[in-house]
C-alpha cells in the first residue's frame, strides 16, 4: 500500500521516500503546522477543511443557541486587505504580470485577478475575436499537482457547449505558464445588476436563474459539478442571455477526494467580489453561497451543492442581500451549516410565498431534502413562470407575424436584391465569356478574364470577411495562422513557381492587369453596394433581437427561441438566422427542422461553403488534438515525477493517459451540431468525465505511436509531404509549358518537340 504524506495525506505512489509534491513533507517527518494562504485581492481567502486539518465548521450548536458563534480559530481570515506577513514566502503581494507574449493572442488589459491567477481581455489573432484569457499565477504554476488538476478541469469544461455556459476555447502553455482562453461575454454579472439596481422583480430574477439552471443541468448531465455558483459567476450579456462562468472549480466524476484537496489553496475563481454580496471566499467555493456539506468537505459534494448555491443566488437576487451575512468566512460557513434560513418573503414582502418555498427547498440543510436534480429545478421554475416545460413554447400570432415581417424586410432589402442579381449574372457571364474566348483562340484574353474573376472573387471574399467576420473567412484565417514555417515555405515556393510560369508564358502582365481590374470591381461592390445592404438590413435584425430579449426573461429556453425563429422565418430563412445566431447554430437548426417535420421547401444559403468549412474544421481538429495531447502529457508527467516515479515510467503513463483523454474527448467535442447546440433533447456523448479521471488513475501503458527513429526523421525531411508537393508542382509546371510550346490545344498539334527553357540545358528537359 502506497505511503501517504503525514501532512496532507496525498498518496506518494511507489516511492514512499519521496517528498510530497504539495507540502514538501516526507514519510516519517514530523507534521508541520498548516498555513493559510491569503492573496491580495478584493477579498480574503481561507483554506478549506481538507487543507487546514480541523474542520472550519464546528460541531452543531446547542438547542438554546439561536445563532452559533464562530469558534476561536486561528485559521480564518477577515474581509478586507490581508494583514502584513499573510502571504507565503516567495509569493508576490500583487497579481502576476502576464507573459510578454502568448502565442496566438494579443493581450489588451486586465479584467480580473484573484488567488489562482488573473484574467485578461485579449484578442485571438487567428479568429480576430475577443476572448478572456485566464492565466495561472507563478506561485501555483510551480505546483505540479495543482497544474495537473487545473489543466484536467479546464480540458473537461472545454467540452461543455450550451448557450447558457461560457465556452472554453483552448488550453495552453507559454514559458511554463498555463492558461486557457474562454468566451468573452460583454455585459454585467448578476452581482453588478443587484448592486446597481437593487433587488430584482421576482419574475425577472427567476428568468435569469432558470437560464443558469439550464446551463448547470447541461454540465451535470455530463458528470461535472460547478461548486462555485454565485451572482458573480452568472454573466448577463447584451442580448439578455445568462451564462454560467468561472468553471475553475468544476469537479469531474471518478476524481478521488485526496486528489481534489489543495493545501493552502485560495479560491480558483477570479472575479473580485463586492464585500456586501459575499463577505469572504475560501478554497473550493464562496462561503456566502456554499452548501453546508461543501463547508465541511468540498471534495465529496455532488450536484446538489450547486442546487443549494443556485437557490442562495436566487435569494440574493429577490432580497437584495445574501441569505446569511458574517464578518469572517468561519462565521458564514457556520451559519450556512446550522443557522435556520429566514425565508426571503420575510425581508421583501413582494416575494410570493410559493417562490419563497421553492428557494427554501433549494437551500435545505440536508441534500436529501432539496430537489433531486437540476432538471427538477428547471421544471419547477418553468412551472412557476408558466412555461410549464421545455418544448411547449407556443408563440402568439403577433410574435409569429413580427418574425415573418423581419425576415421579409431582411430578404427584400432593395440593395440586397440588386446585389444578388449582379452576382448571379456577373459570375456565369464571366465564365462563359472566358470559355468562348478560349474556343476562338483568344488565349490571352481568356486567361485575363479568368484572372479577373479569380482575383476579384478572392478580394471580395477578404473584404466581406473582414467587414462581417464571416464563418468561412474566420476558418480560413484560423487555418493560415496555424500553418507552420514549412507550410509557408511551400506556399511561397508555389507562388514563386506560378510567377515564373506566367513569365515564361508571357502572361504575367495579363495576370496583374486583369487582376487589378477584378480587385477594383470587388472594392466597388463592397463600398458602393454592400454597405448599403448592411444599412437596410440593420433595422429588422435589431428589431428581432429586441423581440428575443423580451422573451428570454419569461423563461423560454434559448433552444426554443432559435427553433421559433427558424420555423417561422420562411423558405429563405438561413441567411437571416445565421446573422442572428451564427453558422453552427444554423446547421443545428436545419437538422431540428428536418426532424420536426417543419422544413417544407427550404433553401440553403451559400451551401457551397459547407464542404470547405468541414475540411478546415477537420484540419483544425487534428491540430488542436495534437496541442492538447502534448500539454496533457507534459503536466501529467510533471505530476508523476513529483510523486516519485522514474522518468520512463512517468513518460509512459502520461502518454497513455493523455492519449486516452484526447481520444475519448474527441467524440464529445466534434459531433453533429444538431445534437449539441439547439433543441430541448440535445445530448452529447459523455465519455470525457470518465476519461478525465485517467490523469489520476492511469496505468502504465505505451503511447499510440512510438517516437520516430532518426532515420525516419531524415527520410521524412528528404521525401516528406512538403518535398513531394514541391516536386509535383514543378512537374506540373513543366508539363504545362510543354503543352503550351507544342500548342496541343491548336487544330494541328505536334507533340514531338521537347520542352525548352531559356538558360536550361536541353538534356535536362529533353525527357
Amino acid at each position: 500500500m502506497a505511503a501517504k504524506c503525514p501532512n496532507c495525506q496525498l498518496p506518494l505512489a511507489d516511492h514512499p521516500e519521496a517528498s510530497c509534491p504539495r507540502c514538501g513533507e516526507t514519510p516519517g517527518a514530523r507534521p508541520r503546522p498548516h498555513r493559510v494562504t491569503v492573496r491580495q485581492s478584493a477579498v480574503a481567502t481561507v483554506a478549506n477543511r481538507t487543507a487546514v486539518g480541523p474542520a472550519l465548521v464546528p460541531h452543531p450548536p446547542t438547542e438554546n443557541t439561536e445563532t452559533p458563534h464562530p469558534p476561536d480559530h486561528t485559521h480564518h481570515a477577515r474581509v478586507g486587505p490581508p494583514a502584513a506577513g499573510s502571504v507565503p514566502d516567495g509569493v508576490d503581494d500583487g497579481p502576476d504580470a502576464p507573459p510578454a507574449h502568448v502565442p496566438g493572442y494579443r493581450i489588451e488589459r486586465v479584467i480580473g485577478h484573484g488567488g489562482m491567477g488573473s484574467v485578461h481581455l485579449a484578442t485571438q489573432l487567428s479568429l480576430d475575436r475577443p476572448v478572456a484569457l485566464k492565466i495561472m499565477s507563478k506561485y501555483w504554476a510551480a505546483d505540479p499537482v495543482f497544474v495537473a488538476r487545473f489543466t484536467r478541469e479546464a480540458f473537461a469544461a472545454a467540452l461543455l457547449n450550451h448557450p447558457n455556459v461560457v465556452q472554453i476555447y483552448d488550453i495552453g502553455d507559454v514559458d511554463g505558464t498555463k492558461f486557457f482562453s474562454m468566451e468573452y461575454v460583454p455585459g454585467r454579472t448578476l452581482a453588478d445588476v443587484v448592486r446597481d439596481e437593487g433587488k430584482l422583480d421576482p419574475e425577472t430574477a427567476v428568468g435569469y436563474v432558470l437560464q443558469a439552471a439550464r446551463g448547470l443541468k447541461h454540465a451535470h448531465d455530463r458528470g461535472m459539478i460547478h461548486r462555485d455558483v454565485k451572482p458573480d459567476n452568472l454573466l448577463l450579456d447584451d442580448q439578455g442571455i445568462v451564462k454560467v462562468a468561472d468553471l475553475g472549480l468544476v469537479k469531474t466524476p471518478d476524481l478521488r477526494p485526496e486528489a481534489d484537496r489543495l493545501a493552502d489553496a485560495p479560491s480558483a475563481g477570479l472575479q473580485s467580489l463586492p464585500p456586501d454580496m459575499t463577505g469572504a471566499r475560501m478554497a473550493l467555493g464562496t462561503p456566502a453561497y456554499m452548501a453546508p456539506e461543501q463547508c465541511r468537505d468540498a471534495s465529496n459534494v455532488d450536484h446538489r451543492a450547486d442546487i443549494y448555491a443556485l437557490g442562495a443566488t436566487l435569494y440574493a437576487l429577490v432580497a437584495g442581500r445574501p441569505p446569511f451575512d458574517g464578518v469572517t468566512a468561519v462565521e458564514l460557513m457556520t451559519k450556512q451549516a446550522y443557522a435556520p434560513l429566514v425565508p426571503p418573503e420575510a425581508h421583501v414582502g413582494r416575494v410570493p410565498k410559493d417562490l419563497s418555498a421553492v428557494i427554501v427547498k433549494m437551500m435545505a440543510k440536508s441534500p436529501a431534502e432539496r430537489f433531486a436534480d437540476m432538471d427538477e429545478v428547471v421544471r419547477t421554475l418553468e412551472g412557476w413562470l408558466g412555461v410549464h416545460r421545455a418544448g411547449t413554447f407556443a408563440p402568439r400570432d403577433e410574435q409569429i407575424e413580427q418574425v415573418e415581417k423581419y425576415v421579409r424586410a431582411f430578404n427584400t432589402a432593395p440593395a440586397a436584391v440588386l446585389r444578388a442579381r449582379v452576382l448571379a449574372a456577373a459570375a456565369p457571364a464571366g465564365v462563359l465569356a472566358a470559355i468562348l474566348l478560349l474556343f476562338f483562340g483568344r488565349v490571352g484574353w481568356a486567361f485575363g478574364l479568368a484572372a479577373m474573376i479569380v482575383q476579384g472573387a478572392v478580394a471580395y471574399f477578404v473584404l466581406n470577411g473582414l467587414a462581417h467576420k464571416s464563418h468561412l473567412f474566420s476558418r480560413v484565417r484560423q487555418f493560415l495562422f496555424g500553418c507552420s514555417a514549412g507550410d509557408w515555405m511551400v506556399a511561397a515556393a508555389a507562388v514563386g513557381l506560378f510567377g515564373v510560369l506566367l513569365s515564361l508564358l508571357g502572361l504575367f502582365g495579363t495576370w496583374v492587369g486583369f487582376g487589378a481590374a477584378g480587385v477594383g470591381l470587388a472594392l466597388v461592390m463592397r463600398y458602393a453596394l454592400d454597405r448599403q445592404v448592411d444599412r437596410e438590413r440593420r433595422a429588422p435584425v435589431h428589431d428581432c433581437e429586441r423581440l428575443l430579449r423580451l422573451l428570454r426573461p419569461t423563461g423560454v429556453d434559448e433552444a426554443e427561441l432559435r427553433q421559433f425563429v427558424a420555423k417561422y422565418a420562411g423558405r429563405h430563412w438561413e441567411e437571416f438566422f445565421e446573422v442572428l445566431f451564427g453558422y453552427e447554430a444554423k446547421l443545428a437548426a436545419r437538422v431540428m427542422l428536418s426532424r420536426g417535420g417543419w422544413a417544407g421547401v427550404r433553401e440553403k444559403f451559400a451551401g457551397w461553403r459547407e464542404p470547405l468549412v468541414a475540411l478546415l474544421d477537420r484540419v483544425e481538429q487534428a491540430r488542436q488534438e495534437g496541442r492538447e495531447r502534448k500539454l496533457l502529457e507534459q503536466v501529467e508527467k510533471a505530476r508523476l515525477l513529483a510523486a516519485g516515479l522514474v522518468e520512463q515510467a512517468a513518460g509512459e503513463r502520461a502518454a497513455a493517459a493523455a492519449a486516452a483523454l484526447v481520444g475519448q474527448a474527441k467524440a464529445g467535442r466534434y459531433v453533429d451540431p444538431g445534437r449539441r447546440t439547439i433543441g430541448p433533447g440535445a445530448q452529447t456523448p459523455v465519455g470525457l468525465p470518465r476519461a478525465a479521471s485517467l490523469l489520476t488513475h492511469a496505468a502504465p501503458a505505451r503511447p499510440d505511436r512510438p517516437p520516430m527513429h532518426p532515420v525516419e526523421r531524415v527520410a521524412s525531411a528528404v521525401v516528406g509531404p512538403r518535398v513531394r508537393t514541391v516536386l509535383a508542382a514543378v512537374l506540373l509546371a513543366g508539363c504545362t509549358l510543354w503543352v503550351y510550346q507544342n500548342r496541343l490545344f491548336a487544330a494541328a498539334p505536334d507533340p514531338t518537340l521537347p520542352l525548352m527553357l531559356d538558360g536550361v540545358p536541353a538534356e535536362w528537359t529533353g525527357w
